[in-house]
């Protein structure tokens, strides 16, 4: 399972004139401090919450609208993303002249690189001034070793991946002990993979549901993401994971 998708924006994006256009500094909060902004707050109750039970990030995470939090979910269960965060630093730039500061929504982290994510429903990701900025970064903020995304809400919502993400987080964040991971390797080194409605009847243990989810979330196990978790979902081990 990859990282949420992105729209390739690119081909509506116009290139901001060089010479009038730099980053000037990317201020990161201070020692003990999370955010750069506070996220939750009295005035934006009804739009913004908290994410209590990021297992990969063992803390609660604050978010500003459904599509970051749908943003958390994916982000808990993709193998490849080592560690993510809200809010995470303030962008000073100037662009075509003018001194502007931006806010990413999230820095996500990959065996691959650093990326900012800004997320965005599509109809607000096409509007003039945010493709205009999201052009500039996208050129100037390698520079920085960071990779800037739009990532639309409608993508982060698709289904059946979400619901997906959610059942693998509801039964699979307790530890894997070693004993069952041990189970599983010798079963499948005697079948191909393993079946989900056979952890449904405990034929892997009392806990062959949790296990399998939480071996996937841990990036031993895979599934089709794309297609809804059923009775006969196979889990099947992932590059390199056993």
């Amino acid at each position: 399972m990859g990282i949420a998708s992105t729209q390739p924006l690119q081909s509506y994006y116009s290139e901001a004139s060089a010479s009038i256009s730099w980053i000037s500094a990317i201020l990161f909060p201070e020692p003990g401090q999370m955010r750069s902004r506070k996220v939750v707050s009295r005035s934006n109750a009804l739009s913004a919450g908290k994410y209590p039970s990021s297992w990969k990030m063992g803390r609660m995470m604050h978010w500003e609208s459904s599509n970051e939090l749908n943003a958390f979910r994916l982000l808990d269960c993709d193998p490849n993303v080592t560690s993510f965060s809200e809010q995470p630093c303030q962008i000073m730039y100037v662009m075509d002249g003018v001194v502007r500061t931006h806010y990413p929504d999230i820095l996500v982290t990959t065996s691959g690189g650093k990326q900012l994510w800004e997320v965005k429903p599509r109809s607000n990701a096409l509007e003039p001034e945010v493709l205009a900025r999201a052009a500039f970064l996208s050129r100037v903020l390698p520079r920085w070793g960071y990779e800037y995304r739009t990532v639309l809400a409608e993508d982060l919502a698709r289904q059946p991946r979400l619901s997906n993400a959610n059942l693998l987080l509801s039964l699979g964040k307790r530890t894997v002990t070693d004993c069952e991971w041990e189970d599983v390797r010798r079963t499948m080194a005697e079948q191909a993979s393993l079946v989900w409605s056979e952890a449904c009847a405990g034929n892997y243990g009392a806990r062959g549901r949790e296990i399998l989810c939480g071996l996937v979330l841990r990036g031993v196990l895979a599934i089709d993401m794309n297609v809804p978790i059923s009775p006969t979902t196979e889990f099947l081990v992932r590059n390199g994971g056993l």
